[in-house]
């Protein structure tokens, strides 16, 4: 039997562990025990319910708010945002054949109290396949079996669903006649140099508020004596032509080997030609309509005083431009001048359908197979007819999800598999690149597609991101600061469905990203389909009146005179709810015949369904080499809190859980160090357990331990 070196420890040894931050978001089970990278030392195994901070600590998600019922449950629309401008801005429920209009958190309505809406065309089975770009007050909506569409906003309650014309913004001359002075020439008979010429005219109209020019008139000929020799006979040719509303001015062209060229502008509605000389580089435009036999265009953008459209049915790997400060006029000169219509062709190896097209320093264009970078050539030169490059950038394909413009990056779901990647220019390689986003995290999108996403910047930085299971993951980005780290939220009897961000001003005063989700829930046995919108996290000015706290899901609040039974809540019959009563959180209410009875009366109650929020940390690391194989007990656990209050901490997972910080019913917030010592556990892993069940905010900004292992 060996003997033991004499002075040699005993028993198990003390250590400690810190967890600073967790600014790399959840990591995948395959990186579980990869303390040798640097993001795994700020990463976390589980945040359910909790986001992380850009500052790397990690809160608890705010709850919903109940904002009304679709429709039409059996057919779930998508939400699409309308912003004017950060105070006028609305999200749009399209759905089968319909839009509603929300404006901050409440459907507008008729003056009956009636939903107000618009009739589309748009079959639910089709709304998920359009794109739009906006511009002022007009969203332009394409999609490939469906002719564009402008909606247009001419009031709060006054919206208009009109088809694209492509046909020139103001007519052509009804009439033009021309008729010749012949002078003296006639008195010359037929010297060489005087011989009779044949004439041919034609008149366009322009509009300058509309940018525009007509289609030509008809042509109208004339016979006269050679007009060059105006100065020695006086022969001249008058072209005379009807009015036209609208024209600012008329241009004139004349033919000219072959080819009209313009030889004066006038406001009037007569010119004498007096042998001006055509000027052929200036031809009438030729109107064209590229998206005329159902050729229509699948996506759509603006980009250097153009609208862009692409990838239509007949010509999946083509781009459109329009004229040059005319967005509804695809004419073309002849000859081509810079400021013309322009069409450019892909030319790849496969035929890939056009699928998005995002406006950055250069014009990016996604196919399912790879992205490509149109511009005029030299950096910053702009796009003309004469001047188009379309080159490959990587061979990576986006799926249907919209790109996402971040700042100097685009955020794109690959075609295959559903990861996500970043796209920027790489100034050494004058390419654009990109870094795959969820590879650390690459169990939440294997065997999953991210049906929708948008981005709120402020106040978290976070892209709301809706799986096809109907879970929500958040990625907090922000590139400068080299943070991504993706979060997952869930929702009691409930999956998420669609997304869309707008911004708008909070009771605070201040303005704020603003998401609202379709979530699709099963309520008292019945599925439906509720719009809510992501209440603001702010407790009050100063972030810190716990009365303003807002967790829970498709809740309502009241402000009043004290009561016992909150009333309203048909939308959660037979439910089990939570609520916060002025700052004290309580759980296992229960909604009946539309009412909640209160365990204590309260002045500010907000009531709604419970979320369960779970932070779990990754395995310990003691030190070099790792101790992952050597059992573990944590003996005491240091939580590093701020505004927080009715949080558990465990080191099983939630089998025996303290409390931490303030009481769930003591109506205060917690912003300090707290320490509590967990139940007796001992495993390899020594991961740390933060729960949140009740309705209150908290926020870890990092965890330490100390720790036994054993021999």
């Amino acid at each position: 039997m060996a003997s033991r070196t004499e002075g040699s420890p005993v028993g198990p040894r003390p250590a400690i562990a810190y967890r600073p931050a967790f600014a790399a978001g959840i990591i995948s089970p395959m990186l579980r025990f990869r303390s040798d990278m640097e993001k795994w030392q700020t990463g976390a195994c589980q945040l359910t319910n909790f986001f992380v901070h850009v500052q790397g600590g990690a809160s608890n998600r705010s709850g919903t708010q109940y904002i009304g019922a679709v429709k039409d449950a059996a057919n779930l629309p998508r939400l699409v945002p309308f912003v004017y401008n950060n105070t006028q801005s609305y999200v749009l429920e399209m759905g089968n054949e319909y839009i509603r209009f929300i404006s901050n958190g409440a459907y507008l309505t008729n003056a009956d109290g009636s939903v107000y809406e618009v009739a589309t065309p748009y079959a639910v089975a089709d709304v998920w396949g359009i794109r739009w770009v906006q511009s002022a007050d007009v969203l332009t909506v394409s999609h490939p079996s469906y002719p564009l569409y402008n909606l247009s906003r001419s009031g709060e309650t006054d919206w208009a669903l009109e088809e694209v014309s492509f046909a020139a913004g103001i007519d052509a001359p009804a009439t033009v006649s021309a008729t010749a002075t012949k002078g003296n020439a006639g008195n010359t008979g037929t010297s060489p140099g005087i011989s009779s010429a044949a004439y041919d005219y034609v008149v366009t109209a322009a509009s300058i508020a509309l940018n525009s020019e007509s289609n030509i008139s008809a042509v109208a000929s004339i016979n006269n004596y050679n007009i060059g020799y105006y100065t020695q006979y006086g022969n001249y040719n008058t072209v005379n032509w009807s009015e036209v509303s609208g024209a600012d001015y008329y241009n004139v062209y004349r033919k000219y080997a072959g080819s009209y060229g313009l030889i004066g502008s006038t406001t009037d509605l007569t010119f004498d030609d007096i042998d001006y000389e055509p000027d052929t580089a200036v031809g009438p435009p030729t109107h064209e309509d590229p998206f005329g036999d159902s050729n229509y265009p699948s996506c759509v953008s603006y980009f250097q005083q153009r609208r862009v459209f692409g990838g239509s049915t007949t010509d999946p790997q083509t781009i459109w431009m329009t004229r040059s400060g005319n967005y509804t006029n695809m004419d073309v000169a002849n000859p081509v001048k810079d400021d013309d219509a322009i069409t450019a062709t892909i030319a790849s190896q496969q035929v890939n359908q056009i699928k998005h097209i995002v406006p950055m320093a250069d014009l990016i264009i996604f196919t399912a197979g790879s992205v490509w970078k149109v511009s005029g050539g030299d950096a910053g030169k702009a796009i003309t007819p004469a001047d188009v490059t379309v080159t490959p950038q990587m061979f990576v394909g986006a799926a249907d999800t919209l790109p996402l413009p971040i700042d100097q990056d685009v955020l794109f779901v690959e075609s295959k598999g559903s990861h996500v990647r970043d796209l920027q220019y790489d100034y050494y390689a004058a390419v654009y690149n990109g870094t795959d986003l969820s590879v650390l995290a690459d169990h939440l999108f294997y065997g999953y597609i991210i049906n929708d996403w948008r981005f709120a910047q402020f106040p978290f930085n976070i892209v709301w991101a809706v799986r096809s299971d109907g879970t929500l993951l958040g990625l907090t980005y922000l590139k400068e600061q080299q943070i991504w780290a993706w979060h997952q939220h869930t929702t009691t009897n409930g999956k998420f469905k669609s997304v869309t961000v707008v911004p708008e001003e909070t009771e605070n005063g201040v303005v704020e990203d603003t998401a609202y989700f379709v979530v699709e829930r099963t309520i008292n046995g019945q599925t439906v389909a509720y719009v809510e919108r992501l209440h603001t996290r702010q407790l009050g000015t100063a972030n810190s009146d716990i009365t303003k706290a807002w967790f829970v899901d498709a809740g309502l609040q009241y402000t009043g005179a004290p009561i016992s039974t909150v009333s309203g809540l048909s939308h959660l019959e037979g439910q089990t709810v939570s609520a916060c009563i002025d700052g004290k959180g309580y759980t296992g209410l229960t909604v009946t015949n539309g009412a909640a009875t209160l365990p204590v009366a309260g002045s500010t109650v907000t009531v709604g369904l419970p979320i369960a929020a779970h932070l779990q940390s990754l395995p310990l690391d003691l030190g070099q080499p790792p101790q992952f194989s050597r059992r573990k007990r944590i003996s005491k656990i240091y939580t590093m809190l701020y505004n927080t209050a009715g949080i558990e901490v465990s080191t099983d997972e939630g089998a025996h859980t303290r409390p931490v910080g303030s009481a769930a019913t003591s109506g205060t917030l917690s912003s300090d160090v707290q320490f509590v010592i967990p139940a007796a556990n001992w495993d390899q892993y020594g991961k740390i357990d933060v729960f949140q069940n009740y309705p209150l905010p908290c926020t870890v900004t990092g965890l330490d331990v100390d720790v036994e292992v054993g021999n």
